[in-house]
């Protein structure tokens, strides 16, 4: 290779490695600041991430913390466990997955305890909707509702399951007081939403309240307990740094040593891919196979395996000959000279005797001449003279 041409290339890989370890390096960074996933997710470890909350659970003696990426149908252990919730949007709790709903219920009655933070959210009440007319399902949609309700995929309301609303507030308060006789926890609290609730149920006592107004509230459901928050600042990045409080941490987390963050609410989750798959049924070995059999077919192609053999030699073609010289070599070995003109006359019968012209006058003087020449003995027979011969009579007419 040149020497010019070897340093292009040269530079041409280090610029291409360059450029590969800047891009990992971009990436590896996004991922760790977290900042693709959704606020309040415990994969984001900047301000609006919740990730100082999992980790510094996961650093206390004899707590594990769990992130959840699996349908909660699939989860094991709520029983014995947390559940967080962290920055659900409000329109979410009324339209969760029945089986999403059974597995919580389910979870809440053996003993455990589920965690619901909401979003921040600083807007005004909304208006009271104007009353619609109910326009009767068709019945291909009536037949759908009745699948989905079937197979478990019908949303179900948890403020009619649970006995609680969840509304917007006007009034405006930068705090919220406790209500309830907790030991330990802080008598007021930063508050930055301006949701609230409204239990239907008595069962639900109210712990801290904005404006009069229960923000967050919690009850007993069979084994376990419920709590609901309005507000999921305070779990946040940056509440750890400003505004932390470690005892309602503390008192959210409950007596369990188990701690499950829940991703799946932000679209967060696993999906296994080939390789995924491959590992779980063992068929890495056979993939391995097939590109060791598709490296050997490519090296097949392009190289023999054993040397090759006389007779697959291709005929090198001498330089100089024609058409003509490979005809007169083929009429060499085939027809010997006694048969020549006998055969010449015959394909002259073949390809002149049919046209316009008539030679049919010498046919005879022809065949005489090689009647006269095949007469003589083989040392003096001369073709080439008769064919001279042949060919004067042509001329001649």
């Amino acid at each position: 290779m040149p020497k010019g041409k070897r340093f292009s290339v040269l530079l041409l890989l280090i610029v291409a490695g360059f450029f590969f370890y800047g891009m990992t390096k971009l990436l590896t960074l996004r991922f760790q600041k977290g900042d693709v996933y959704p606020p309040y997710s415990s994969f984001r470890s900047d301000p609006l991430g919740t990730k100082a909350f999992f980790e510094g659970l996961g650093h206390l003696q004899g707590v594990e913390t769990v992130r959840n990426v699996e349908p909660l149908q699939k989860a094991s252990g709520l029983s014995d466990s947390t559940f967080f919730f962290f920055g659900l949007q409000g329109i979410r709790f009324s339209a969760i997955q029945q089986e999403s709903v059974k597995a919580l219920d389910e979870a809440a009655l053996a003993g455990g305890r589920i965690v619901i933070a909401f979003a921040p959210t600083h807007a005004r009440p909304f208006p009271p909707p104007k009353e619609k007319c109910e326009i009767p399902p068709k019945d291909g949609e009536k037949k759908n509702d009745e699948e989905q309700e079937l197979h478990g995929k019908e949303p179900i309301d948890l403020h009619k399951r649970w006995g609680v609303e969840v509304e917007l507030s006007g009034k405006e308060a930068p705090e919220a007081r406790l209500s309830a006789p907790e030991k330990n926890l802080p008598p007021s609290l930063a508050w930055h939403s301006t949701l609230v609730f409204e239990p239907q149920d008595h069962a639900w006592q109210t712990i801290y309240a904005k404006a009069g107004k229960p923000v967050l509230i919690g009850r007993s459901y069979g084994k376990g307990s419920i709590i609901l928050s309005s507000d999921s600042f305070f779990l946040s990045n940056e509440a750890m740094k400003t505004e932390r409080y470690p005892h309602l941490l503390s008192w959210l987390c409950g007596t369990h040593k188990k701690i499950i963050f829940d991703e799946t609410h932000f679209g967060v989750r696993k999906s296994p891919g080939i390789a995924t798959l491959l590992r779980k049924y063992g068929l890495a070995p056979f993939l391995i196979s097939l590109l060791v059999l598709a490296i050997l077919a490519v090296w097949k192609q392009s190289a023999r395996l054993v040397p090759a053999d006389e007779g697959d030699e291709k005929t090198v073609v001498a330089p100089g000959k024609d058409s003509s010289t490979g005809l007169t070599n083929l009429l060499h070995r085939n027809l010997s000279p006694n048969d020549l003109l006998p055969a010449c006359l015959e394909e002259w019968k073949r390809s002149f005797t049919h046209g316009k012209q008539d030679f049919s006058g010498l046919l005879p003087r022809i065949q005489e001449i090689i009647a006269e020449d095949r007469a003589r003995s083989r040392k003096n027979r001369n073709p080439v003279q008769a064919y001279r011969k042949i060919s004067a009579l042509q001329t001649r007419r």
